[in-house]
């Protein structure tokens, strides 16, 4: 029985663990989770835009880098107006860490394995962001003005995503 307690314990710790992080979000530490998510889509758009020599994801990288750039300026300058600076969570380290890992991993490859690596990963990241916005940003959200920016944000990802897949199942027709 002791045994049977302290597994149901171990499989759902990782579960209050999570719920933790979510309401522990504040205002701050959303707008550092947002402008994380911005800098890693910025620099592999930048990398794109640079390294491939497809014509569909050169420009999709460089819409993207260039959405993202501005998202990052409209948070800045809602944080700014609100007196309030970006504050790093566990979710914003986790996102920098990951953005950095893959930035490396993608410098690596070129070629039609670039292209379709940086689509496939154009669609797990945005619909990643997606949850994220739906999960726990909007709801946790206490400003209505950042609530707002929020929300009129999210169209933007889905947009991408929308590309990112359209793109990437078009690469896949011509391997």
């Amino acid at each position: 029985m002791k045994k049977l307690l302290v597994l149901a314990i171990a499989l759902i710790a990782p579960t209050f663990a999570a719920t933790a992080e979510t309401a522990a979000l504040n205002d701050a530490q959303i707008v550092g989770i947002v402008m994380a998510v911005n800098q890693a889509e910025i620099n592999v758009g930048n990398l794109a835009q640079a390294t491939s020599s497809h014509p569909e994801v050169k420009a999709f990288g460089d819409r993207s880098a260039g959405e993202h750039n501005e998202s990052d300026s409209l948070f800045n300058d809602w944080a700014n107006k609100a007196n309030i600076t970006p504050q790093s969570s566990s979710i914003s380290d986790g996102l920098k860490a990951d953005g950095e890992k893959y930035l490396e991993k993608l410098k690596k490859l070129s070629g039609i394995l670039f292209d379709l690596d940086y689509m496939g990963h154009e669609v797990e990241s945005h619909q990643q962001a997606l949850d994220l916005w739906d999960k726990k940003l909007i709801p946790n959200a206490r400003n209505e003005e950042l609530k707002s920016l929020l929300s009129t944000m999210r169209p933007r990802l889905g947009t991408h995503l929308e590309q990112a897949r359209l793109i990437k199942t078009s690469l896949g027709r011509k391997k």
